[in-house]
C-alpha cells in the first residue's frame, strides 16, 4: 500500500520541465489571470514579408514506417461516430485508467479529441468516471450538475477558477455528460488538484458545525492561519500570498492544520454516526487537500504527488469496478520521474494507459509573456525543431493519427523513437520573444513516458467563455 503522502522534493529534471510548461508567472499557486468577457484578440497577422517555414526533412524510411503503423482518424469532435476510433478498444484493453495529456492548455483540437475519447470509452467500454487537473471540491458541484441538472453549468465551470478549462469544448463535454446521465447513464465529474484551499477549509468548518458545534470556535481559530490567505468563492484572495509568510508562521500554521486533521481522525466513529460516513469522508479529504496546499508551499510535497494521491483516493472511493478517464497536461500524465503519472504507474502498472498529445503547427490560447503583448491571447506555434519528435511525426501522410508506442522502438524502422529527441512543452504561458529551443522544447523519452501519442498536423485555439463565477460556496 502506498503511503498516505511522500515528502520527496522535486528533482531537477522534473523542475525544469515543470517550469517550461508553467511559465515564470503562471505557477500552480498563482491566481488565474482575469478572463475577458469575450474570446481574447488574436495577435497581429503575419506581414507580407513573412514566409511559411520550410518543411523539416524526415527520412523516407521513417515516413514509410509511420504510414504503416499509425491509426488515422477523421476528426476530433465528440459528435462523430465511433467507427474510425475503434482502435482504442485494443489499445485500452482492460485498463482501469486512461490518462489523456495535452501539449498546451489552449488547444481546441486536443480538448475536443479528449472529449471524443471519453464518449467512446463511456459508451463502448463501460468507463464511468472523469477526473481533471482542476480543484477537487469545486469539481463536486459540476458532478452534481451532470447527475441532477442542478445549477448553471457555465457558472460552475468558471468556478474551477482557471481560464484553461473555461472553454466551449469543455462546456460541450459537460453538457454531453449531463445528457448521457439523463438518458440513464452514470458518468461522474471529478477534480484531483489542490491549488485552492478556500472551499476545502469551508467544508471542514461546516462539517464541524454540524457534528461537533462545541468545537467549532476552536477549529475555526486553528484554520484561520491559512483561511485568511485562501480564495473566496469568486476566486479572489483577500490577503497577500501564503508563501510570502515567514518560515516560523508556516511551521506554526502547519501544526495547526495537522491538529484539525487529528481531531477529524480521532473522532471518526462519532463523526460518522453524527454526519454519515460519506460526509465524513468528504470532510477528511477536504482537510487533506488544504494540507496539500500547505505542503506545496513549504516544499514538503509537490503538486504532482498530491494530484496522484487524490487520484488514488478517488479510485478507492468509486470502487474497483469503476474505470476512469484522467485529463491533464502531458507532463502530469506522463510517467517521467516526479510526474503524477509516475506515481500512478507505481500503483496501477499496466492498469493505466497514458496517451500524450502533440502537434506541428497552428494556433493556441495562452497567457502571453511577451513584452507589450501580455494577457490572454491567441498565439502561433513555433515550427518543430529539426529532429524533434514533432518533426518526425510530421512525416506521416495522415493529418491526424494515433501511434501506439509500446514496443515500437524495438521494431525495424521504429528505432528513431528510442533516440534522444526534443518534444514540445507548453502549458498556460508563452513568450514569443523566447527562443523555442530553450524554453518550449525539452529532452524527452516519448516511448518511456507515454503508451501512445495522438498527433495533429495543425490545431486551433480554444474558445474562451465569459467568466461568470459562483458567489457562494
Amino acid at each position: 500500500m502506498r503511503p498516505w503522502r511522500f515528502t520527496r522534493r522535486l528533482g531537477p529534471a522534473a523542475a525544469l520541465v515543470s517550469a517550461l510548461f508553467l511559465g515564470s508567472d503562471c505557477g500552480p499557486d498563482s491566481p488565474p489571470p482575469a478572463t475577458p468577457e469575450a474570446p481574447p484578440p488574436a495577435t497581429p497577422p503575419p506581414t507580407e514579408e513573412s514566409t511559411e517555414p520550410a518543411p523539416v526533412a524526415v527520412p523516407e524510411e521513417v515516413a514509410a514506417w509511420l504510414d504503416a503503423n499509425v491509426q488515422p482518424f477523421d476528426g476530433s469532435h465528440l459528435s462523430l461516430p465511433h467507427t474510425d476510433i475503434e482502435f482504442l478498444r485494443d489499445l485500452v484493453g482492460d485498463a482501469r485508467i486512461v490518462a489523456l495529456g495535452e501539449n498546451t492548455h489552449g488547444t481546441r483540437d486536443f480538448f475536443e479529441m479528449k472529449a471524443r475519447i471519453l464518449r467512446f470509452l463511456v459508451e463502448e467500454m463501460g468507463f464511468d468516471t472523469f477526473a481533471i487537473e482542476a480543484s477537487w471540491p469545486e469539481a463536486m458541484r459540476i458532478d452534481r450538475y451532470v447527475r441532477t441538472g442542478e445549477g448553471d453549468s457555465a457558472v460552475l465551470l468558471a468556478g474551477l477558477y482557471y481560464w484553461t478549462w473555461n472553454t466551449e469544448s469543455v462546456l460541450e463535454m459537460i453538457e454531453w455528460m449531463r445528457q448521457h446521465n439523463e438518458a440513464g447513464g452514470d458518468i461522474g465529474f471529478h477534480g484531483v488538484d489542490m491549488n485552492h484551499p478556500g472551499m476545502p477549509l469551508h467544508i471542514v468548518r461546516e462539517f464541524i458545525r454540524f457534528v461537533d458545534p462545541a468545537r467549532l470556535s476552536a477549529v475555526t481559530a486553528e484554520l484561520d492561519c491559512l483561511d485568511r490567505f485562501a480564495q473566496e468563492p469568486d476566486g479572489s484572495r483577500p490577503a497577500d500570498r501564503y508563501r510570502n509568510q515567514t518560515d516560523a508562521y508556516l511551521a506554526e500554521c502547519g501544526a495547526a492544520l495537522e491538529g484539525v486533521r487529528g481531531v477529524l481522525e480521532a473522532n471518526r466513529e462519532r463523526y460518522e454516526i453524527a454526519g454519515g460516513a460519506d460526509t465524513y469522508a468528504i470532510a477528511r479529504q477536504s482537510m487533506r487537500v488544504a494540507l496539500q496546499y500547505h505542503w506545496q508551499t513549504t516544499g514538503e510535497q509537490f503538486r504532482d504527488e498530491s494530484m496522484a494521491d487524490n487520484t488514488i483516493w478517488l479510485t478507492e472511493r468509486i470502487g474497483p469496478e469503476s474505470r476512469m478517464v484522467l485529463w491533464a497536461h502531458n507532463f502530469h500524465v506522463s510517467t517521467q520521474p516526479e510526474a503524477q503519472g509516475h506515481y500512478l504507474r507505481e500503483v496501477f502498472g499496466d492498469d493505466m494507459v497514458v496517451i500524450g498529445f502533440s502537434h506541428e503547427r497552428g494556433r493556441f490560447t495562452a497567457v502571453s509573456l511577451t513584452r507589450g503583448l501580455s494577457g490572454l491571447r491567441e498565439l502561433e506555434l513555433d515550427p518543430p525543431l529539426p529532429n524533434s519528435f514533432e518533426a518526425y511525426l510530421g512525416g506521416a501522410s495522415a493529418p491526424r493519427f494515433l501511434l501506439d508506442l509500446r514496443g515500437t522502438a524495438d521494431e525495424p524502422g521504429g528505432e528513431w523513437l528510442a533516440e534522444p529527441r526534443r518534444f514540445r512543452h507548453i502549458g498556460c504561458c508563452f513568450g514569443t520573444d523566447r527562443p523555442a529551443e530553450d524554453f518550449y522544447f525539452a529532452p524527452a523519452s516519448m516511448p518511456d513516458w507515454f503508451d501512445a501519442i495522438i498527433h495533429f498536423e495543425s490545431t486551433r485555439p480554444t474558445v474562451l467563455l465569459p467568466r461568470r463565477l459562483p458567489t457562494t460556496w
